[in-house]
């Protein structure tokens, strides 16, 4: 990317870069039901809402909503399909006597999910919705001038450390014992904004972004294993013979959390390692910068527990 790039191409670019991912996950989707393919067709919905997020002052505010809209849709069916492959792959694991059969009521709620996902994802296919989408959104674009030309680094400066900040707070919070589970959505849906928003940016902080991301990705992934625990307790609440699993799923949750607690403390937020994240974040230079100085990972991982 050339230095100084005005904004208003930067965020055109990555519109135009994720609706085209979005896109192979839409066809990819209609094609494999697999849970791969939901999980990979969800994650290409949020980093293209995230963009849009993002980058709302450049593209026409009624476009924005439309499409927000659509996909809130599409994602609200991906995730119900999503929770039945979650659900079924937990109780595979139980030795619960009535495990079995509640897997397959689980498997006849997924089918169903993803008949509705497929019909719909068709009916976008049919009526050619990514080039219309990206004319309305891309060649419609409603730039002010002033905003439009400021270099993305200067964007980046001013939104990257904030978001960092919220992040760090929301997971410091996140990590304290009996720690509510509003707290634990508050950092879930904090961490899958900034993840999502440093990963736009890797054009801008090259490679070593990365280093980063994975730390990100680490607890988020423990996190959501709580969270999984949380979910299908909810759908077999009240299932006759779900009893022993619920059991089951309330220690895995406490299991989780612990693991999470302990992994936020010795990595991300051990001592001498937060104030890293706003302090390399607000320079995009920083990064490169670092690749002659000390490695971006042993700067993570500087004053982390073994």
């Amino acid at each position: 990317m050339a230095p100084a790039t005005p904004t208003s191409d930067f965020a055109i670019g990555q519109v135009n870069r994720l609706l085209s991912q979005l896109a192979f996950q839409v066809s990819r989707a209609i094609k494999s039901s697999d849970a791969e393919a939901i999980d990979d067709l969800r994650f290409a919905i949020r980093k293209f809402t995230q963009a849009l997020i993002i980058f709302k002052p450049y593209f026409p505010a009624k476009e924005v909503k439309k499409v927000r809209r659509r996909l809130g849709r599409v994602m609200e069916l991906a995730g119900e399909v999503r929770n039945c492959d979650i659900t079924a792959k937990l109780l595979s694991r139980s030795r619960a006597p009535a495990a079995m059969a509640l897997r397959l009521r689980i498997e006849t709620q997924r089918r169903e999910s993803q008949r509705e996902l497929t019909r719909l994802l068709r009916r976008w296919v049919a009526r050619s919705w990514s080039s219309k989408w990206r004319h309305r959104l891309v060649a419609g674009v409603a730039v002010l001038q002033t905003a439009g030309r400021t270099p993305i680094e200067t964007m980046a400066q001013g939104i990257l450390p904030r978001m960092a900040e919220d992040f760090l707070r929301h997971g410091n919070e996140a990590a304290e014992p009996n720690v509510s589970p509003e707290k634990l959505h508050q950092f879930q849906i904090a961490g899958k904004k900034f993840r999502d928003t440093l990963e736009i940016f890797t054009a801008l902080y090259g490679t070593k972004l990365k280093a980063w991301l994975d730390q990100i990705r680490a607890v988020q992934t423990l996190l959501g294993e709580f969270n999984d625990c949380e979910t299908v307790r909810g759908m077999i609440a009240g299932w006759a013979g779900s009893e022993t699993v619920q059991r089951q799923l309330k220690k895995r949750e406490r299991r989780k959390k612990d693991e999470f607690a302990r992994q936020w403390h010795q990595g991300i937020a051990a001592p001498g390692n937060v104030g890293r994240w706003t302090e390399y974040l607000p320079d995009s230079g920083t990064f490169r910068v670092a690749d002659t100085d000390r490695p971006t990972t042993e700067v993570l991982t500087a004053g982390a527990g073994t």
